[in-house]
Formats: structure tokens, C-alpha cells, sequence
């Protein structure tokens, strides 16, 4: 582990000596914690024979996922190197779309028959283990069939050995219908699954429920890294590309979508004081309270805005509960909204009542209790309507919270200052 997170620090000839004079269990290990590029490089520089023995080292299942991150060319190569046995493999796991359980899973699973005894079951697993090597996590649940393959439920390995030797497998086995996954489901909510009922590994099946492969815990992990990223980068209008080493070119060009909308937001906001360019006129005052309004608005639509994305991507929040989420958060929002309105009013008070008198602190105060309110509603409300129509809820988060914010406040400030002062 240490070794790979010094890797970058060598040159690339010192990394291709280095890593040949590993012995291969450790090489795999190392192996197996460097990024992308620094994989394909290796797997480019060694001879197919060690290439070979190196990827006939790696678990189940990791060829295939290796596979899907490498460039066309070197999977080709790999791909002649693997075995007949780990080619079906790769085959069923190729058989899915990118980012879903199926692309995700583990294909070299041990199925139980359900009429099976606890002795047969454990003489099957030995006599699977003998042959394959199997990741960790494999073999903490194991999952059982009927005569058609199906999916009826899962016995743990404990449970097994702590058995009576004739006691019938579905007899021991519990339900496995609340933590499988159907290997077509993304793999954000097969990571839902897996990480609510804490579990080691779960049943992936087709639509027919047949038991086609395992997902484990090292997969979801990835998944949430994976998630996690995409979410931070699309909350500041971005992707997570940028977060690895890139052009400047190319970075402007996963930033200018988000801003462009951001600035044809602001022009409506322009439009906006356009409209109302009379009232500024007669109380200058009032634009100097723009900034504090549009800015504690935008803050605090974006905090609901993240809290509900949180609890959409972790399954603590369901799509079907906007109501009561956005009824929640519009009361915070009023709530803040009334506390900041009644200082900044005074502030105002202080600054301008002397000659402009409370009606003006009212505007301000009142300005900031809408606009919190309406943002801190709609921060709630916006990710489940991305939700609804398919697009992911962190999007809602990034620079189209701010400028809609920014629209509705200005709006509503500017109106209730023509309605009272004029």
C-alpha cells in the first residue's frame, strides 16, 4: 500500500524494474492500487507471459472491471491472455451498460441448492475453493437457488459449519429478496442497497431473478468515491475529470456550460432592476442592501439544496416525501430568514432611519425573510424535480440555486419597495 502511494515519485523505467522485482502476490496487490494509466503502462511494458501469469493472479472478477477502465488497445491484448473459463466471464459482465450492478458484480459465485444439507453444502465450497481463488467477501454470504436458478436466499458460511450436518440448507437460509439487486439497476442505488443494511456482499439477479453474480463491499466503496466526486464537481459546475491533472483548456471547457447559465440567469436580474429603476433612483439606499439579500439567500438554498441531495444519493430521503421535505425547509428558511431579517432591518434602521424612518428597515427586513425563505424551498424542492425527469439531484446544487435565488430576491425586494416607500 505504501509502495503504491509512492509510485508517482519514480521515474517510469524505475517503475517497471521495481515492480518486476516483486514477487507476483505482492505485485498484484500493488498492482491493483494504482491508477489507470500507471495499470495500462505496466501491462504495456511487460511480455504476455508474465503479463499473463500476473492477470491470471487477480480475483475473480477484477479482470473484467480492469478491462472496462483500460484503453481499446491493451484490452485487446488482455483479453487473448485471460482464460476460456474467465472469457465467459468477461463476456457476462461486458453484457451490461457501464454504471450498473451488472458491470459491477462478480460473476464466480458458489450456488446452494436449496435442498442441499449443511455437509454437502460445505463439500461443495471446499471443492469450489480448491480451484478458484475467491476475494474476500465471496464467501461471508452464500446464496441459494432453486432447481431454475432462481434466487430464494442467503446462508452464511458460519451458519454452515455451525449447522447439524443433515440439516437441510433452506432450512438455515433467510430471505435474500431485501438485499438483492437486479443487475440492470444503477450502480448508485445498488451502493444504496449494499451500504443501508450494512451488508459484505449482495445477490445480483436478472429480471427473471436468477442469481447471475455477487456485488461486494470494495465495489460499493469505489461507487460512493465515484459518486462523491461527481457530486462535489456538479455542485460547483463542474465534472470530476477536473479533479485529475488537466488542461487549462480543458478544464474551461467543463466549467463554461454551468456559467453560461449563470449569466444569462444574472441578465434577467439585470432586467429586473432595469424594471424598476425608478424606485433606485428615488432611495439609493436600497442597493446597497443587494449583496447581503442575494448572498444569504443563495447560502442558504444551497445548504437545503445539499442536505436533500445527501439524503436522496444515501436512501434517507425518498423521492415520494418532497412534500414533507419542502414543507420542512421552507419553516427553516422562514425561521433564519425572520432572525437575519430583524438585524439587518435594524442595521438598516441605524444606518438610513433618520431621514428614510422604519418603512425602509421594513423593506430590507422583509426582503431578507423572502428571500431565505423562498430559497431555502426551493434548495429543497429543485433536486427532486432533477430527480423526476431523470438528471442527477447534485446538479440542483451548483450555479442555478445561486442565479434563480438571485432572481426571486431582487424581485421581491425591489417590488415591496415601490409597494411601501412609493
Amino acid at each position: 500500500m505504501d509502495l503504491a502511494e509512492g509510485w508517482k515519485d519514480l521515474a517510469r523505467d524505475e517503475q517497471l524494474t521495481l515492480f518486476q522485482l516483486l514477487g507476483i502476490r505482492r505485485a498484484v496487490v500493488v498492482f491493483e492500487e494504482l491508477e489507470v494509466e500507471e495499470q495500462a503502462f505496466l501491462l504495456q511494458a511487460m511480455g504476455d507471459q508474465a503479463t499473463g501469469q500476473m492477470v491470471g493472479e487477480l480475483p475473480p472478477g477484477e479482470v473484467a472491471h480492469l478491462l472496462r477502465k483500460l484503453p481499446r488497445r491493451v484490452v485487446r491484448r488482455l483479453s487473448n491472455l485471460v482464460k476460456l473459463e474467465e472469457a465467459q466471464r468477461l463476456q457476462q459482465v461486458f453484457a451490461y451498460p457501464p454504471k450498473t450492478a451488472g458491470a459491477l458484480m462478480h460473476t464466480g459465485v458458489i450456488r446452494l441448492k436449496e435442498s442441499m444439507s449443511a455437509s454437502q453444502a460445505l463439500e461443495l465450497i471446499r471443492a469450489v475453493s480448491r480451484t478458484h481463488i475467491h476475494e474476500e467477501g465471496l464467501l461471508s454470504n452464500l446464496y441459494v437457488v432453486n432447481g431454475n436458478g432462481m434466487l430464494v436466499g442467503s446462508v452464511s458460511l458460519q451458519t454452515l459449519v455451525a449447522a447439524p450436518h443433515d440439516s437441510l440448507v433452506k432450512e438455515l437460509m433467510f430471505s435474500a429478496r431485501v438485499t438483492r439487486v437486479v443487475a440492470t439497476a444503477d450502480q448508485e442505488e445498488a451502493a444504496q442497497v449494499v451500504s443501508k443494511y450494512n451488508l459484505l456482499s449482495a445477490p445480483v439477479v436478472d429480471e427473471g431473478n436468477r442469481l447471475v453474480g455477487v456485488l461486494l463491499m470494495d465495489d460499493v466503496l469505489d461507487v460512493i468515491r465515484q459518486e462523491a466526486s461527481e457530486d462535489i464537481a456538479m455542485m460547483v459546475g463542474t465534472r470530476p475529470e477536473e479533479f485529475l491533472r488537466q488542461t487549462p483548456t480543458r478544464i474551461v471547457w467543463f466549467r463554461l456550460p454551468w456559467l453560461v447559465t449563470t449569466i444569462i440567469g444574472e441578465f434577467a436580474v439585470s432586467v429586473v432592476i432595469k424594471h424598476f429603476h425608478a424606485t433606485l433612483q428615488q432611495i439609493v439606499a436600497l442597493a446597497s442592501f443587494f449583496p447581503l439579500i442575494a448572498a444569504m439567500g443563495g447560502n442558504v438554498g444551497a445548504q437545503s439544496a445539499t442536505v436533500v441531495v445527501r439524503g436522496l444519493a444515501t436512501g434517507e430521503v425518498r423521492p415520494e416525501e418532497w412534500r414533507r421535505v419542502g414543507l420542512l425547509e421552507l419553516k427553516v428558511g422562514l425561521l433564519l430568514g425572520v432572525a437575519y431579517g430583524a438585524v439587518v432591518g435594524g442595521f438598516a434602521h441605524l444606518l438610513y432611519g433618520h431621514h428614510l424612518g422604519w418603512p425602509f428597515s421594513a423593506v430590507v427586513g422583509l426582503g431578507m425573510v423572502t428571500s431565505m425563505s423562498v430559497a431555502s424551498a426551493m434548495g429543497s424542492l429543485e433536486p427532486f424535480v432533477f430527480k423526476r425527469f431523470g438528471i442527477d439531484p447534485a446538479t440542483a446544487t451548483g450555479p442555478l440555486i445561486t442565479t434563480i435565488t438571485d432572481l426571486v430576491s431582487t424581485s421581491t425586494y425591489l417590488a415591496l419597495a415601490t409597494a411601501i416607500l412609493l
